[in-house]
């Protein structure tokens, strides 16, 4: 099973920590807010395992209850995204931090069976791998003559209507 992270805008789609949408200074990152920066991005830690039965994905969102978060799947079920917030209150103001992943997923899960549990700030996804059957040897008969035209989605229209 693979996992990578996917951004389709970036030329350094796998860098997780937005390090490049992080504030500048004289074009080098700066680690400190600026004082009117009242909306945080951050990067959740994750752990990823798995055996030969299921994948599992733990991410870390102390903070943040189920309501503000939401996951999807993208893609054709091949990219999980997952974006949360959670608004923290200073003396004066109130901060908000959010987050934005998205994780490509291998073709041999089965996502359509994905699930998602919290409990005590950690948000687990599981996913049964699919079943793998062995390969299979199948002989192919050749026919002597012409071959079949390509069919013709009209044609196939038209039989559906006389049906």
């Amino acid at each position: 099973m693979s996992l990578s992270f996917w951004n389709p805008r970036s030329v350094f789609a796998g860098f997780d920590d937005d390090f490049f949408n992080t504030p500048t200074m004289l074009g080098v990152p700066s680690l400190a807010a600026s004082a009117n920066d009242q909306l945080r991005h951050s990067s959740p830690r994750y752990e990823v395992t798995e055996n030969d039965k299921q994948f599992r994905l733990a991410v870390d969102v102390p903070g943040i209850k189920p309501d503000n978060m939401k996951i999807e799947l993208e893609n054709e079920g091949r990219v999980l995204h997952m974006t949360g917030a959670r608004k923290v209150q200073t003396d004066t103001s109130f901060e908000e931090y959010k987050f934005d992943k998205r994780f490509t997923l291998g073709r041999d899960l089965d996502t359509s069976k994905i699930t998602a549990h919290m409990s005590d700030g950690v948000l687990v996804m599981t996913a049964p791998k699919k079943e793998t059957l062995p390969p299979v040897n199948q002989q192919i008969a050749i026919t002597v003559g012409e071959a079949p035209a390509l069919m013709d989605e009209t044609a196939d229209v038209g039989e559906k209507k006389k049906s």
